[in-house]
């Protein structure tokens, strides 16, 4: 059995008061991993946090803040495994986590992700999960994730993906031909969808391994009493499914004509070599 090896990118803007928290959870993992801080543009002391770590962990920092996007293609190109998850500075995760995920992790498998337990910052208390799948824990048809990708949402801060992946979604950018850009959302739904499209299986962990922090700074939570930021919010992912739809068109248009190409040079190669024959 391949014991697969994962890195943990932790994007970061001034959350240093979270941000200890998130680290610490991912050093209290049972499987080592790489764990980068990637940090563009931190005004408050984002540094000393991370920089207190010492060789735990690998600090990346930029002065520039040139977006959500760039941060996190920052950190994934630092990154050594062919594995990723993404961990969101105010969150955290399990000490199981890694571990579990490596487990279904295997050639035929696009990303893992677990379970989400909500956290309640203001009441001190954790709350509903959020995918409350009846899965037992497994690898499943691929099929089965594009419909719930549809329906739902994999957040990164859920998932292992494949370094590739992310770096395929992620050098998009924000998403072609559309003006509905909303700190980061979009291309993040990208990396669970693009792992459908040439892999057959899927793995879930069905237990609340990852936990989501709700507070008044929360991108996702702010957005849901501001009618406006809750619409960017919807036309963004409606664009990014848009977006999925037509590359993967594009991709099996090109694998077809690829295919009748091939059969056509075989044919008369075929037709030349009996020639040659007579």
């Amino acid at each position: 059995m391949i014991n697969y090896e994962i890195s943990i990118i932790i994007p970061t803007f001034n959350r240093a008061n979270f941000l200890k928290t998130c680290i610490d959870s991912c050093l209290a993992q049972t499987q080592k991993c790489e764990i980068i801080v990637c940090d563009h543009g931190s005004t408050d002391n984002t540094p000393g946090v991370a920089k207190s770590y010492g060789d735990k962990i690998k600090y990346v920092r930029r002065e520039l803040d040139s977006g959500v996007h760039f941060c996190w293609l920052d950190g994934v190109l630092h990154a050594k495994n062919d594995f990723i998850h993404i961990n969101y500075d105010d969150d955290w995760i399990g000490p199981t986590y890694i571990e579990e995920c490596a487990k279904l992790i295997s050639d035929n498998v696009g990303c893992v992700f677990t379970e989400v337990q909500l956290f309640d910052e203001s009441n001190n208390e954790f709350g509903r999960t959020i995918f409350n799948l009846e899965n037992q824990s497994g690898t499943f048809p691929i099929k089965k994730i594009k419909h719930f990708n549809l329906k739902y949402l994999t957040s990164p801060g859920a998932g292992v993906f494949r370094k590739q992946i992310l770096l395929d979604s992620l050098f998009v950018g924000n998403i072609p031909f559309t003006k509905n850009h909303y700190h980061g959302v979009g291309p993040d739904i990208l990396f669970s969808l693009m792992s459908t499209l040439n892999y057959s299986h899927y793995g879930f962990v069905n237990k609340p391994l990852a936990f989501f922090r709700v507070h008044e700074n929360s991108i996702t939570i702010d957005a849901q009493s501001n009618k406006t930021k809750s619409l960017k919010i919807k036309k963004a992912y409606e664009d990014a499914k848009i977006y999925f739809f037509i590359y993967k068109f594009i991709s099996l248009f090109n694998i077809y004509n690829v295919a009748k190409l091939y059969y056509k040079i075989r044919k008369n190669f075929i037709k030349i070599k009996n020639n040659n024959n007579d």
